[in-house]
């Protein structure tokens, strides 16, 4: 651009005066001009750069990180929930995160994917699931809290009777009375052990009876694979046992480690569990028995070690039901070596429900002494002894421990002045007032018996052997109805079934059973009734003598227990009100005790050509008239 001085476009006169100025000064004119441009340029500097102290200088905006979820989740046991995290901030682009849970014992928590979290209920209870996230020095947190419900539990057992025993019947009942929810299964094989159960993983046979009990009801299948059971359910436990002969002798179970990595294999998520099974009673005849030099406590002591060596050795098992140490336990009461109805496998009420509250406890954790449920054919004594004895196995169970609250009953001094039902066998359950007696087994200690008003009385009745088993009746009983006999009324429950002494016919009677009733008053008197029934049979096939001494012997009586329903044929009746009932029980009058206050009872069976079988389905016992 040029630039034209102004003087140039100025009226004449003015322009003169200009022309002279810039004549006499235009020499020194660049000289201005260069000192103005420099104190402009100066001037400029400062402007742009003022001389500001360092703490005075703006400061850059801080990186900032936010992270957000939902403030609680809900879950029920081994159930998974996503949950979406939100991030923000100024760092959001360069920020890293992680969770954790505070108790990954009742929760765990994973990452899923940039933005989501799983969070996996693991066992009933309450934990927290913390987010951190970090953007360099900035941090951000959030937390989730976590409630786990209990949730349906699902049990395996892999076993044999002795698992039979323990979790068919009475388990599922204590778990709903606590309000839990269980699938309860039992890979059944009869007197099946380790290496049976091994082998049959390994070639995957369908050898099995799958008992398994869903809401409460029971059924079951045959010819099941374990492979088809393992993966029947998400099972929460999977228990192990080894057979009852072998479970004290620790040789036995070298094939343990291989059938737990076969199961894990098959069932990762689940909690392996041993299954402490018990010795047999005093006076078994089990054929296993003899190993032990037939003897409970020797028994016993080998058990609890060979199951401790096998938690110890196999850290997969994870927790052990002390079942053993239960009925060890109860033992130690006055209701003394009761607990088996055969010498090994557990009576049917009181011993199984002993086992189940073992479990129950072992498995949840809560005090089975708290529980509102027993079965009605427990007594509530008898009830409150398998609840303590379960207690204190659970927390000792390697060790016996007495109950001394229960070492004798309350008995109700002086005579017996109201009579005593006792119902034997182990099928059927009478109600009160009666006693059930289950076992078939010599016992080495009195069942102490409640009279009719419900009070322990002094009065006991034990085994004290020769029975060869229990008679579980056929079928058709219960269409019946009670039968009076010698002035007592014998429930269907109690004529339905009875123990046995068997032999061979045409070979002669059989050896006498013999029970004895003791800690009667020595000077007193009493009623001795014996009933015998063996239904559906002809009435003079089975016949039953009976002899009872005290201070002195009584005379043998004899009852044919065939009890037959038919329109034709020998020996049977047309109806059931024809039956002559009174013929099924024979009563001795006025019996005195021997001096120790016992009084024992003889059961034969007669042979006569078409069966040789004794029966004693029940008893009384009544202060004579």
């Amino acid at each position: 651009m040029v630039c034209v001085p102004d003087f140039l476009t100025l009226p004449d006169q003015k322009r003169i005066i200009m022309k002279k100025f810039f004549s006499n000064y235009c020499h020194i004119f660049p000289l201005i001009l260069f000192l103005l441009i420099a104190v402009m340029t100066s001037c400029s500097e400062t402007l742009d750069e003022p001389d500001l102290k360092p703490e005075d200088k703006p400061e850059e905006p801080a990186t900032e990180i936010t992270v957000t979820a939902s403030g609680h989740v809900s879950l029920s046991r081994r159930q998974s929930s996503d949950i979406t995290l939100t991030f923000g901030g100024s760092g959001y682009d360069s920020f890293q995160w992680t969770c954790a849970s505070a108790n990954p014992e009742i929760a765990r928590a994973s990452r899923k994917d940039d933005s989501t979290i799983t969070i996996t209920g693991i066992a009933a209870g309450e934990t927290r699931v913390t987010v951190e996230a970090t953007a360099g020095d900035a941090k951000a947190s959030t937390t989730i809290n976590v409630s786990v419900e209990q949730g349906t539990v699902r049990i395996l057992a892999i076993g044999n009777s002795f698992s039979q025993d323990a979790v068919e019947q009475y388990l599922y009942d204590l778990a709903k009375a606590a309000g839990i929810e269980v699938v309860i299964g039992n890979m059944y094989i009869g007197g099946c052990d380790l290496d049976k159960h091994y082998a049959n993983l390994q070639s995957d046979a369908p050898a099995y009876e799958y008992r398994k009990v869903t809401a409460g009801e029971k059924k079951n299948r045959t010819g099941v694979h374990l492979s088809e059971a393992l993966a029947d359910e998400p099972w929460d436990y999977i228990s192990l046992q080894q057979a009852s002969g072998k479970s004290g002798k620790y040789d036995t179970y070298s094939s343990l480690p291989a059938l737990i990595g076969g199961i894990e294999s098959k069932a990762p998520e689940a909690s392996l569990i041993w299954h402490q099974t018990w010795a047999y009673a005093s006076g078994s005849n089990h054929e296993s028995f003899p190993a032990y030099g037939k003897d409970q406590m020797t028994m016993y002591n080998a058990i609890v070690s060979s199951a401790r060596k096998a938690m110890t050795d196999n850290s997969s098992l994870t927790l052990m039901v002390p079942s053993g140490t239960a009925i060890q336990n109860a033992r130690t009461t006055y209701v003394g070596d009761v607990f088996n109805r055969d010498g090994y496998h557990l009576e049917v009420t009181y011993g199984r429900y002993t086992a189940a509250c073992t479990w129950f406890e072992a498995l949840f954790g809560i005090d089975v002494t708290t529980t509102t449920y027993a079965p009605s054919t427990v007594s509530e004594e008898m009830a409150a002894i398998a609840r303590l004895a379960a207690h204190r196995a659970v927390a000792a169970p390697d060790k016996v421990t007495t109950i001394d609250e229960y070492a004798t009953p309350a008995v109700k001094e002086g005579d017996l002045t109201s009579p005593v039902y006792v119902d034997f066998g182990p099928n059927s359950f009478s109600s009160s007032p009666w006693n059930n007696y289950t076992s078939f087994e010599p016992s080495s200690t009195p069942v102490w018996l409640k009279d009719s008003n419900g009070d322990f009385v002094r009065a006991s009745v034990k085994i004290l052997g020769g029975f060869t088993g229990s008679y579980l009746g056929v079928s058709g009983e219960d269409k019946h109805s009670a039968i009076i006999a010698a002035g007592t009324e014998f429930p269907v429950t109690a004529w339905k079934d009875g123990l046995t002494v068997a032999g061979v016919k045409g070979t002669g009677n059989t050896t006498a059973a013999r029970l004895a009733i003791t800690s009667l008053n020595a000077s007193g008197r009493y009623d001795i009734t014996l009933m015998a029934v063996r239904f559906n049979g002809s009435r003079d096939a089975r016949i039953t003598s009976y002899r009872v001494t005290g201070a002195t012997a009584h005379e043998e009586k004899q009852v044919r227990t065939g009890l037959k329903i038919a329109s034709s044929g020998t020996g049977v009746y047309p109806s059931f009100d024809k039956v002559p009932f009174e013929e099924y029980a024979v009563t001795y009058r006025g019996v005195t005790p021997a001096s120790d206050g016992t009084i024992t009872v003889e059961v034969t069976g007669i042979d006569t050509g078409v069966a040789c079988e004794g029966h004693l389905n029940a008893l009384v016992i009544a202060p004579a008239n």
